[in-house]
């Protein structure tokens, strides 16, 4: 009884000091709720703008992929345009620039050789706020072309449309077992509305190689995949394959966000 008496006032006590040494508890530090501030969405172009034509060059061991994007003066008052231009396939390419010129009267493509007025180029890993999306999906890697204020303002001081040109070079895509070769080349849906497509070309370059065949057509979940008219330069010889379905002018297809141009070639050498 004694025993027990002694062992429950020990009990007491130490539970007394261990009471006294422990400092008394804090309430927890209120954290200020985090303050989310919306990403601001990219304004859309002040233009209705169209790809006008897009040039394949096919050399020896190089392709060249080219698009030109039209550019009217539309709502443009003044300011910079930052635009996204995503990558296509075969990859990443080994280098990308881009000029701007003056666009050939009634939305035609301008002459190839007609010079421009370099831009600023500068790779992204996707497109960032501010950032205007002009051509391929905003998630994609790619490049940000940046245009002046003062480019615009010459060109369409002296007439109604800019002409976008941009140009990667990549490494040539390796045949399949039938000698076909392919390339993606991204479309443009700024706003959400699929731009018109104009022409397509695919084109020889060098004496080593010449483009006997090529087939083209919009690629997607969405796709109909009908095939598109194509122009081969130099033209074929007229004993090559022939294309065995119809063909459209591209400007007659019918577009949707999703939609990529697959274009398939052949050559010889």
């Amino acid at each position: 009884m004694i025993r027990a008496v002694i062992s429950a006032g020990l009990t007491v006590a130490l539970a007394g000091h261990t009471h006294a040494k422990t400092p008394p508890a804090r309430s927890p530090a209120r954290t200020p709720p985090a303050v989310h501030t919306p990403t601001r969405p990219p304004e859309p172009l002040p233009m209705l703008a169209s790809v006008t034509r897009v040039r394949v060059e096919a050399s020896r061991d190089r392709l060249v992929v080219f698009e030109e994007v039209n550019l009217p003066r539309g709502e443009w008052m003044s300011g910079s345009l930052d635009l996204y231009v995503a990558f296509g396939a075969p990859g990443v390419p080994i280098a990308v620039d881009a000029q701007i010129a003056a666009a050939a009267p009634g939305g035609s493509e301008s002459p190839s050789g007609e010079p421009g007025e370099p831009v600023t180029v500068e790779p992204a890993v996707r497109r960032m706020p501010r950032v205007r999306s002009l051509l391929g999906r905003p998630q994609m890697a790619g490049v940000v072309v940046r245009v002046k204020d003062t480019q615009l303002r010459h060109i369409y001081e002296a007439g109604s449309a800019a002409a976008l040109r941009i140009r990667s070079l990549l490494p040539l895509p390796a045949a399949d077992s039938s000698g076909a070769r392919d390339a993606v080349v991204r479309l443009g849906v700024p706003g959400g509305l699929p731009l018109t497509l104009g022409h397509i070309q695919v084109v020889s370059v060098g004496p080593e190689v010449r483009i006997t065949r090529a087939e083209a057509s919009l690629c997607g979940p969405e796709a109909d995949g009908w095939p598109l008219s194509v122009t081969v330069l130099p033209k074929p010889s007229p004993s090559g394959p022939v294309q065995s379905r119809p063909t459209i002018v591209p400007v007659l297809a019918i577009r949707h966000a999703s939609d990529d141009l697959c274009i398939r070639w052949w050559a010889s050498g």
